[in-house]
Parts: C-alpha cells; sequence; structure tokens
C-alpha cells in the first residue's frame, strides 16, 4: 500500500452535459386484466380511474403496488333557468329565477320564498343612470287619419229679454250659459238715424 492511497482525492473537473433523452411518456392505458401480470410503468383503467404499476404486480387496484393518476369523477351539474319566480312553484338546487329586476339561485332542494335563505342573489338591478343629451329632432310623421264626428254643437232654443236693461240672453239647448248681450247702443244708434 502506497502512502497516498488512503488519503482523500480531489473531485474531478465537472463534466459536459449529456444530450437530451426522449421525452417521456405515459404509456398507452390499458384495461385492467385479473390474474396477469402487469409490469412497472404500466397504466391501466380500473373502477372508473387510471392506475399506474409502481413495480411489477399481479395485486389489483386499489393496492400499494399501484398509484391512482386520476379518480372517479361526478357528472357536472349546470344550472337550470326557471324564469320569472312563482310563489307557488317547486325549485330545486341550482335553479335561476328572476325577480324585482334581479336573479337569484337556489342553494338546496326547495329553498322556500325568494328571497330567502335558500337563495343567492346572482344579479341585482342597478341604479338609473342620468338621463343622456337630447336628440335631434325626427322628420315629421304621416298625418294621422281623420276623427270620427264630434257632438252636435249646441243651438239656441230661444231668447230671453230683459226690456229695463234692453239686453238678450240665448237660452241653449245644452243648457250652458252664455253671456246676455247688450242692445242699448243698437237702439240708441237706430234711434238717432232714424230721427
Amino acid at each position: 500500500m502506497t502512502a497516498g492511497h488512503n488519503a482523500l482525492r480531489t473531485p474531478g473537473e465537472k463534466g459536459d452535459k449529456g444530450d437530451p433523452g426522449p421525452p417521456g411518456r405515459l404509456p398507452i392505458a390499458r384495461a385492467f386484466v385479473p390474474d396477469t401480470v402487469h409490469y412497472a410503468g404500466d397504466a391501466v383503467t380500473y373502477a372508473g380511474a387510471l392506475w399506474q404499476a409502481k413495480k411489477d404486480t399481479g395485486q389489483a387496484p386499489p393496492h400499494a403496488d399501484w398509484i391512482c393518476l386520476a379518480a372517479d369523477g361526478q357528472d357536472g351539474i349546470t344550472p337550470t333557468i326557471r324564469g320569472t319566480y312563482d310563489p307557488v312553484g317547486i325549485y330545486a338546487r341550482l335553479d335561476i329565477v328572476a325577480l324585482n329586476s334581479s336573479s337569484f339561485i337556489a342553494r338546496k332542494d326547495q329553498p322556500g320564498p325568494c328571497p330567502g335563505e335558500g337563495w343567492q342573489l346572482i344579479v341585482s338591478a342597478g341604479k338609473q343612470g342620468r338621463p343622456g343629451p337630447r336628440g335631434a329632432r325626427g322628420e315629421r310623421g304621416e298625418p294621422g287619419s281623420k276623427g270620427g264626428p264630434g257632438a252636435p254643437a249646441p243651438t239656441i232654443l230661444a231668447w230671453k229679454v230683459d226690456r229695463e236693461s234692453y239686453t238678450v240672453t240665448p237660452i241653449m239647448s245644452d243648457a250652458s250659459e252664455v253671456p246676455a248681450i247688450e242692445m242699448r247702443a243698437l237702439f240708441e244708434q237706430f234711434h238717432d238715424e232714424r230721427g
């Protein structure tokens, strides 16, 4: 044994980076086959989930020899638009209704009166905005159709003569009051011209 055999050696220089390897890929998944050996890295579908073998195994998933890559999910539930809220209507979870310019979604089946604890407000009507500027005047429209005949005008049925004041008052067919007509100046003019 030489004296330097047990001495620590200094690490050498770092080597160049190697060429990139092939891209990694998940093997094509196949249905799990009972009583068959599945090899490390195999991907299988079983009970609605996707599994990958961690080592060669004859065990069925779920087992410690397998890792779950994707679990069985649930079907999604989408909201149902039910129109304007009806107090006697029957509603289920995720039903959407309109009420007083707002929209609500049911939190559960039979959510009770809306609005209430069984409903979640989605959209609420905002405040009315300021009026915009007045627009330009539009073109004149077509004349409308001729209206029907109106009620007949009242007629004079008789005259009430007041000799002391030289006035006459017409008596109308609709019993409306008409101011008296002053006749004195007319009679005076007639008298002067006859003179």
